[in-house]
């Protein structure tokens, strides 16, 4: 009987963990280029139930001003306005400019995203409290456009 009760837990911790894994380990990265559909809204897949591989918490596409993508761009989410209090999460970016992570990352009251590129680096003035980036930039407001 123990035997069976230990299978049993065993099975019901496989699932447990199945469910986790649904986040996966997707997460974009310097130089790589593995990702797709640069400036479409990546939890449109990307997500429970979808078809992309993990759900996102973060994701984007980051621009240079000439609107062709950024390459390797960095996404820092701070706790307080222009990279103030908290820095509570780093996303880095990849050759086609996509940015993406599987990482579970609580907003709680907002957080403040920051892009840099070549050194600079962009702020943006609001909170977020969600990460698909491009559910807002390029469809009701501007790209993510960071300084050359």
């Amino acid at each position: 009987m123990k035997h069976v009760i230990a299978f049993i837990l065993i099975l019901s911790g496989f699932g447990a963990c199945n469910h986790l894994n649904q986040f996966g380990d997707n997460i974009s990265s310097a130089n790589s280029s593995k990702s797709h559909n640069a400036g479409q809204n990546c939890m449109n897949c990307h997500k429970k139930g979808g078809e992309g591989d993990g759900w996102f918490s973060i994701a984007g596409t980051a621009y240079r001003p000439d609107l062709a993508t950024a390459q390797n761009a960095v996404i820092n989410l701070y706790t307080a306005p222009n990279g103030g209090g908290e820095l509570k999460k780093t996303v880095s970016g990849d050759l086609l400019g996509n940015f993406y992570t599987t990482d579970i990352q609580a907003f709680g009251t907002g957080l403040y995203p920051s892009v840099t590129y070549n050194g600079n680096t962009s702020y943006m003035s609001g909170s977020i409290l969600h990460g698909a980036c491009n559910s807002c930039h390029g469809i009701s407001t501007d790209k993510i456009i960071v300084s050359q």
